[in-house]
């Protein structure tokens, strides 16, 4: 799942591409700067987190399916503040997260955490359409 936070992808948000910490600096072209192939993002709604925990107040628990297209990608990105969660529902994506990058194939019915401080990318390496339900928390309002 994919966290998924994209940029130029209707659905998508996160407000700049992320600064990679030092310890985590990727060799020229070893990493996915672009977000391409998103077939579909869908905002299956959101819960208000205030009411339960006021020191959450302004910030949602959010889900949303999204649909990859073979070859498609989440540019690099970075977890500050925003847990989330990403179950594949079908198909399969390839994760990279740092610090190493070291390719972890994430298959369906698998999950994939992301708390503060993951600095990561996903892409679809297969051959057919990957979906995957996205859980995080997130300022309200965001897409």
């Amino acid at each position: 799942m994919l966290v998924l936070v994209a940029y130029g992808a209707p659905g998508l948000s996160h407000p700049q591409p992320a600064v990679v910490p030092p310890q985590e600096q990727l060799n020229h072209g070893q990493q996915v700067t672009v977000t391409k192939g998103v077939l579909a993002v869908k905002r299956l709604g959101g819960q208000p987190l205030g009411p339960d925990f006021p020191t959450l107040r302004g910030r949602e628990l959010r889900l949303r399916e999204l649909t990859i297209a073979p070859g498609g990608s989440i540019a690099l990105h970075r977890h500050d503040q925003r847990p989330g969660v990403a179950y594949v529902l079908e198909g399969t994506m390839t994760e990279r997260r740092g610090p190493g990058f070291v390719p972890q194939v994430i298959h369906t019915g698998e999950a994939a955490f992301e708390g503060s401080g993951v600095s990561h990318w996903w892409r679809n390496e297969g051959t057919t359409p990957a979906r995957a339900l996205v859980v995080d928390i997130v300022p309200l309002e965001t897409p």
